[in-house]
């Protein structure tokens, strides 16, 4: 009778034990799954992350020696230390009057002029649509003509401009009134120039 409860005892511990055992694989699995999250959640970040460009860098851009610029009849300086722009000539057409200027670049960076002198209301932007005239007598400013695709009739695909050099454009605007002799220049990002002469 006695070697029954013995054996009895024994298939109970083992089945307990066995119990206990499952129980503890089972507990090791419950535990080890949030740590498996964690390490993935903290493993996310290390991944490389592609920087954003730096918004200040711009390529260097072309244009000729500074120092070859036409006479000017005005000049202003602009927004940015070292950079100025020269009139060179306003010149009344029969039904139009162009406008002929020199943007130089004597400061250290390349300047953007993509985006610096385009207006709206244009179609493009790599041009000098935003460059007007203001005849602050009759307080009336003239835009830059366009053709029937509402293009400026100006300098286009103008580049940034390098350190130490300049960029020659011109824009076409339809003609004042006889009696205007003199106008505003006004260029984006520059002091406007006034009483610019328009020569015949």
């Amino acid at each position: 009778m006695m070697m029954l409860k013995r054996a009895t005892f024994a298939l109970i511990a083992v089945a307990a034990g066995g119990c206990s055992h499952q129980a503890s694989d089972a507990q090791s699995a419950v535990t080890s799954a949030p740590q498996a999250t964690v390490a993935q959640t903290t493993a996310a970040p290390a991944m490389p992350v592609a920087s954003p460009p730096d918004a200040g860098t711009q390529p260097e851009g072309t244009g000729s020696p500074a120092a070859a610029s036409d006479p000017a009849i005005a000049s202003s300086d602009g927004d940015t230390p070292g950079l100025k722009v020269e009139l060179n000539s306003l010149v009344r057409g029969s039904d139009t009057v162009t406008l002929k200027f020199t943007v130089v670049n004597n400061s250290p960076k390349a300047m953007g002029m993509f985006y610096g002198l385009g207006g709206s209301g244009y179609a493009g932007n790599s041009d000098a649509s935003g460059v007007n005239l203001i005849d602050t007598v009759s307080k009336k400013k003239y835009f830059p003509l366009a053709d029937t695709d509402k293009t400026c009739i100006c300098s286009h695909d103008i580049e940034n401009l390098a350190p130490g050099t300049q960029v020659a454009l011109w824009v076409k605007y339809p003609a004042p009134p006889p009696s205007v002799a003199k106008i505003s220049v006004d260029v984006p990002h520059f002091i406007p120039l006034d009483d610019v002469p328009i020569s015949q």
